[in-house]
């Protein structure tokens, strides 16, 4: 099986955002970074939350320098100590997912607490890779409008959309089909 992703329904997404609160929510241990790893688009006509896709071919693994983005398991990870904060993955991703941000760091020393310079965290969709219930953000849609798909998802989904396309481009059909033959 190959990589899995989240997906989202444009129909079912009424843009309340709960999905990104969940990930906020996820992310907001010590240690990581306390941002949304989708994004929600919203247009006159459709809301849905842009995901990493976690490409076979990855863009963002190709580009990085330091090798903080790498595969594992099905997925694109990330090495936070790798990052540089050069901004390559943010250019290379095709989805919009992949965020540098600048975090002002800070070390105790005794009784004083000492400013460091800004640290560059990489922030994108790691599936809740550590998280029993798999994609809090999943599990956060009120209405369903996002699922965890694979391949074989989505080979099954093109296939059903080509059924109902060839069976749509029957009444176009100039000559009777075999079963208008009665």
């Amino acid at each position: 099986m190959g990589s899995k992703f989240v997906i989202a329904d444009p129909g079912l997404c009424i843009g309340c955002q709960t999905c990104m609160a969940g990930c906020l929510l996820k992310h907001s241990a010590p240690g990581d970074v306390a941002k949304p790893r989708l994004n929600l688009i919203t247009t006159l006509t459709i809301s849905a939350p842009i995901v990493c896709h976690h490409c076979a071919d990855a863009p963002c693994v190709a580009s990085c320098p330091e090798g903080a983005l790498y595969f594992d398991e099905g997925r694109v990870a990330v090495k936070q100590e790798r990052c540089i904060g050069c901004r390559s993955c943010v250019l290379a991703c095709p989805y919009g997912a992949v965020d540098v941000v600048s975090q002002e760091g800070a070390a105790k020393l005794g009784g004083l607490t000492v400013e460091s310079a800004p640290k560059a965290f990489l922030v994108k969709c790691d599936l809740c890779y550590d998280r029993e219930g798999g994609p809090a953000c999943v599990e956060a849609c009120p209405t369903g409008g996002l699922m965890v798909v694979d391949e074989e998802e989505l080979a099954a989904r093109q296939r059903a959309r080509r059924m109902k396309a060839a069976v749509a481009s029957g009444a176009f059909a100039s000559v009777p089909l075999n079963m208008d033959l009665n």
